[in-house]
């Protein structure tokens, strides 16, 4: 009898414990009231016993917040400082439901952290100065209601590890096999993930809990997301359409937290979904439409003379086409060339409307509007047009705010850049006039630390003042910064005779002078090269609407930032860049 009792107690236990984590996810309907619900805003607070007086002053503690739309980008980081008992406290802006937080404290602790109620994280500093705390272990306690389901996470994160990484890595070698069949590469793909969901049960078995779930939730919206990207158009597999059946499980399945997994399934659900609508502009109906459409946008009278020259013959070759006339398809295309160019922001503004009428068409209101968070640009200008059309068609308030948050931070970036280029007496911070080494190359090597973002940008255009600038921000360790480094020293090459200074800021963050330097030395390239605290580096970067890295981001001669102009060195000759510093 006392069996039986025991037994139901644990299974109202555990049942109390399952309502208590209502399940909710970003795409409900129901989540716009949710989201206006202030107490639902997450509180993450925690304690390091044991510092001492000089760690307490000394230990920076860095955080990174994943979030669920591409606006800027998934990631925005922040700083925060201990307080004189050790005590510290993380700030969050929006109540997103399990929010993956990657969260360092110097050399003490990192780890993946997820809030949705109140999380409290209490550390040993005496266990962990002998080994770095990594997810879990000794030394490390997550408590509050958000205890149990972190320790589940950061436990299952380091279970079978080895075995976890090396399944992955072979994902990613097969996603990157440009020589097998398709069918081949979808059975062994399923073999793979096959490996995972038998360490992932093998997991939840030894360790039951209510949250079990989000392990599961976590590893499909993986397995979905991989498969959209290897079957968007520019993919190998782009042009094989995906099986009825795969398709509804992929545009159905929703996610219950918001990490990188979930936030990246978003993204390349939709970048496949787009890749559906820009197939059909690519087509010929599509690719008449869009000239059609996007001559609509362009004010004629505006047009120089060549321009309208170029248009009429365009037009020409349109009304041959719909007579079936035969035509110079050759001169045609380079018209069309022509067109694109002239008629950019049509033309992009046609695509977005598009887009939003295919989402709008396949999901309820609630998901169409999240991924239509997905919708950006490099180009603040760009960024302004897209929102402003985006904007039209939201009918889920809290998407609506994001987008309207997200907006007003880019029209004061635009108007602050335009500021600044109007300024005349720029206060020269002494870190932009002593240049702390040279090296052989002619490289010039400066250490940007305790200014303001504005500053550092303001320091540049006083300092070379009358050139364009080409602000390079990378990282040491960011392998697509390196291979873009020789095209950067070949046009500076070619373009020493012209008014532009090639910049190269350096973030701090996991790197540092030594290494700097010595990468530096590596590349022989010339220029002016910034070691710049990350802090400042990420505030820059926000100030262009550029985000990871490599990111590039250019100034005319007249001081005045002109989104979009250049993305990739790469992609850059020397005409092109040679006409941008011309422009007036």
């Amino acid at each position: 009898m006392n069996k039986r009792i025991l037994t139901l107690f644990f299974l109202v236990i555990s049942m109390i414990a399952c309502n208590s984590d209502k399940k909710i996810s970003i795409e409900d309907p129901e989540f716009d009231n949710y989201f206006y619900k202030n107490k639902n805003i997450p509180i993450v607070k925690g304690k390091i016993l044991n510092l001492t007086k000089d760690e307490i002053k000394n230990i920076q503690l860095k955080y990174t917040i994943v979030r669920p739309f591409e606006i800027d980008r998934f990631q925005i980081t922040k700083l925060s400082t201990l307080k004189q008992d050790g005590t510290f406290e993380l700030e969050l802006d929006y109540p997103f439901p399990y929010q993956e937080i990657w969260f360092e404290i110097g050399e003490l602790y990192y780890a993946g952290i997820y809030a949705k109620s109140d999380l409290f994280i209490e550390l040993d500093a005496d266990l962990l100065r002998e080994k770095k705390g990594y997810m879990n272990g000794p030394g490390i306690k997550y408590l509050g209601t958000d205890g149990k389901v972190n320790t589940l996470l950061n436990n299952h994160f380091l279970y079978k590890q080895t075995q976890q990484l090396n399944t992955g890595r072979a994902i990613y070698d097969l996603s990157s096999d440009q020589n097998i069949a398709y069918d081949t590469f979808l059975n062994k793909y399923d073999s793979l993930y096959a490996v995972l969901h038998h360490i992932d049960d093998e997991f939840i078995e030894k360790n039951p809990s209510p949250y079990s779930y989000l392990i599961k939730n976590e590893r499909m919206s993986e397995y979905y997301g991989n498969l959209c990207v290897v079957h968007w158009e520019s993919s190998k597999y782009g042009k094989i359409k995906m099986n009825n059946k795969l398709h509804k499980e992929i545009i159905t399945h929703k996610t219950y937290l918001t990490s990188n997994r979930s936030s990246t399934y978003y993204y390349y659900l939709f970048e496949y979904l787009r890749s559906q609508v820009w197939s059909y502009n690519k087509s010929w109906t599509g690719f008449i439409g869009l000239i059609d459409e996007a001559t609509n946008f362009i004010n004629y009278n505006k047009l120089s003379d060549y321009e309208k020259n170029r248009m009429d013959q365009l037009l020409k070759f349109r009304e041959q086409m719909d007579k079936q006339q035969p035509y110079d398809t050759i001169k045609f295309a380079e018209l069309y060339t022509s067109f694109s160019l002239l008629a950019q922001d049509s033309i992009k503004r046609h695509i977005t409307s598009k887009i939003v009428d295919y989402l709008d068409s396949i999901f309820i209101s609630s998901k169409a509007d999240l991924l239509k968070l997905q919708i950006s640009s490099r180009n603040a200008n760009e960024k302004a047009m897209i929102h402003k059309a985006v904007l039209q068609t939201i009918r889920t308030k809290w998407c609506d705010q994001i987008i309207r948050e997200e907006n007003q931070k880019n029209d004061e970036r635009l108007s602050l850049l335009a500021r600044m280029s109007k300024e005349e007496n720029f206060k020269l911070n002494k870190n932009l006039q002593e240049s702390i080494e040279e090296l052989p190359s002619g490289a010039q090597l400066y250490k940007i630390h305790g200014m303001s973002a504005e500053d550092v940008l303001a320091g540049l255009k006083s300092k070379f003042k009358g050139k364009a600038l080409v602000l390079d921000f990378w990282a040491t360790w960011c392998s697509p910064c390196i291979q873009e480094m020789p095209y950067s020293k070949k046009l500076h090459q070619e373009l020493k005779d012209h008014p532009i200074e090639f910049i190269y800021l350096c973030t701090s963050d996991g790197s540092d002078l030594a290494e700097w330097k010595t990468k530096v030395s590596k590349l022989e390239l010339s220029g002016t090269h910034l070691f710049v605290e990350s802090g400042i580096e990420r505030k820059l970067m926000t100030l262009f609407s550029v985000s990871g890295f490599p990111s590039l981001a250019f100034i005319d001669t007249q001081g005045n930032y002109k989104p979009g102009a250049i993305t990739r060195m790469s992609n850059l000759s020397k005409e092109t860049l040679t006409k941008l510093i011309d422009e007036k």
